[in-house]
């Protein structure tokens, strides 16, 4: 049974090189039935032997998230858009907050809480709960919590910025925040993949990620000092 949702929606979805997780995501999405309109915007060409649902494009893009989120943001047709990386998994609770946002969304920048999969170490329920404070107390949501919002308002603040190469999530929300484009925590999770965690060490990664989030925003916070 499908859920039903507003046609103004949008899905973009960065898929990299060899990357097959999207695949699971598409199925996900499949709930709100073929009026929901899904961009594929992957770094390589469409291989001849794959089949895509009637509501699903593959276009191809220059590799580096930003140019494939602008470029999957140019093709889409509908009022809203909703950026989810590929190895992301829906929870239930998604179908019907979506909904609800589309029937009463204001002018702003929507996102979900995080949880990470158990394809990682147990630990990485403290990131999650992390990432969940450091997004509704700090207002710095990431890119994996489905940044969700008028196509409008993301043209207005020009989209990703393709000159940065690593963070242009948290660059994005920073510029939203300069606009005073205010942030919503939407009551539902999205699953992301913890075999980063698993295989580069939780200790290791959860420092490096800590490290980078606090040079990223610093460098972020130093572009738009020079643009103003």
């Amino acid at each position: 049974m499908s859920v039903a949702v507003s046609k103004h929606l949008s899905v973009v979805i960065p898929v990299g090189p060899n990357d097959h997780s999207w695949r699971q995501l598409v199925n996900d999405l499949s709930v709100f039935g073929k009026e929901l309109d899904i961009i594929l915007a992957a770094c390589q060409i469409q291989p001849d032997d794959m089949q895509l649902a009637e509501n699903v494009i593959w276009i191809q893009s220059t590799q580096g998230r930003a140019q494939q989120l602008n470029l999957g943001a140019r093709h889409a047709a509908n009022g809203y858009i909703w950026f989810l990386h590929a190895d992301t998994r829906l929870t239930t609770a998604v179908f019907p907050v979506v909904q609800h946002y589309l029937e009463t969304a204001d002018n702003h920048l929507a996102y979900f809480r995080l949880k990470f999969a158990s394809d990682g170490p147990k630990q990485t329920r403290l990131n999650a709960w992390a990432a969940n404070i450091r997004s509704r107390f700090f207002g710095l949501p990431f890119g994996d919590q489905g940044f969700i919002l008028n196509k409008s308002l993301f043209d207005c603040i020009k989209g990703f910025d393709e000159t940065v190469m690593l963070g242009e999530d948290l660059d994005f929300v920073i510029r939203l925040q300069a606009a005073k484009i205010p942030l919503q925590e939407l009551p539902a999770e999205l699953i992301t993949s913890a075999r980063r965690y698993q295989k580069q060490g939780w200790l290791i990664t959860t420092i490096r990620h800590v490290w980078l989030t606090w040079l990223l925003t610093r460098q972020a916070k130093q572009r738009l000092d020079i643009v103003l």
